[in-house]
Formats: structure tokens, sequence, C-alpha cells
């Protein structure tokens, strides 16, 4: 009777303690809640609930060297969730009149942040808009998103949303130059 005691009890030490997570799972389960209830608000226009979801000193990066039409940098670190919206989401999403579908695709969380890859769809105001995004956050430590750096495909933002025709970033000396011949 002892001997099956202390197999039982034994067991049972087991299986707790494989039950228990670490604390970089927890982590990195509440860094993948926090990012996917921040996408979820943004994608629907929630932006009360959005602002519930960011840190104090939350900022947006735009990656790359895209620039409005008026040669202001577009591409840029957008300091601030009034940054963020009044300096570049109200102005992006005024360059698509019906507004942008965000589609979800993919998460991949660890303890401090997640990627969030999705494919947006829209009739902006000089061509389709169907772009492909990676949304990398940075998650603190009051759980709270500090931080979203887009990766997304600027060529077809500088056409289909401003109208760009050319790569505004084009050097005329790398077309003459011997190590990227054009011909």
């Amino acid at each position: 009777m002892k001997n099956i005691l202390l197999i039982l009890l034994s067991t049972t030490i087991v299986v707790s303690c494989q039950n228990q997570k670490s604390e970089k799972e927890l982590k990195s389960e509440m860094s993948e809640n926090i990012v996917l209830k921040n996408f979820e608000y943004i994608s629907s226009g929630d932006m009360d609930s959005f602002q519930k979801t960011i840190s104090s000193d939350f900022k947006f990066i735009l990656s790359g060297t895209l620039k409005w039409n008026d040669g202001k940098p577009l591409s840029r670190t957008y300091e601030g969730y009034d940054s963020f919206i009044n300096d570049f989401l109200t102005p992006a999403l005024a360059t698509m009149p019906n507004g942008l579908k965000f589609n979800f695709d993919k998460i991949i969380a660890n303890d401090s942040g997640a990627a969030v890859i999705w494919h947006g769809e829209s009739e902006a105001l000089y061509d389709t808009y169907n772009n492909k995004y990676v949304y990398i956050y940075e998650v603190n430590d009051e759980g709270l998103v500090s931080s979203i750096t887009e990766y997304t495909d600027l060529l077809l933002s500088a056409s289909s949303l401003l109208g760009q025709k050319i790569n505004t970033n084009f050097k005329e000396e790398l077309s003459k130059s011997s190590a990227y011949p054009l011909h």
C-alpha cells in the first residue's frame, strides 16, 4: 500500500510540474494576447481600445525611405499616440477613401513582443492597393505595446497611395556606375 501511495504521489508531482509554465512562456502568452487585441482594435478602427493597449511612450515606426508628395518623410518614427494618429494614420487613410481591410495571416510571439503578418485590401486614390505587411511589436514589462515597426512594399505605397510614378530615392550616379550597369 505504501508503494502505491508513493507511486501516486510521485506521479502527481511529475504531472503538476509538467503543467506549470515557465516565466518566459507566460510572458510569451501575455505578449501574444495584448498584440492580438491591439491588432484587432486597429483593424476594426476601435482607436479608444487601441489606445488602452499601448504605453505612454508608444512609438510607431514606418521603415524605409518613403516621402509624402511634398518631400517630407512618411517613413520615420512617430512618437506617441497623437503623432501616430494625426501625422501618420489619418493622412495615410485619407489616400484610401473606402478604408483599408486588414486580413490577419499569422503571429509569432515571444516574451518581449510579436511579429504579426497580415495583408491589406483597398482601392486607393491612384490604384488598387493590396499590400502585405509585417508589424514588429515590442511589449513592455507592464504588458503594453511600446512600439510597432511596419515593414511593407513602399514602392506599391508610393504609386497606389501617393501617385508617385518614379522612385523618389533613385540616385542618377548609380545608373552610370560600373558597379550597376543598366545595359
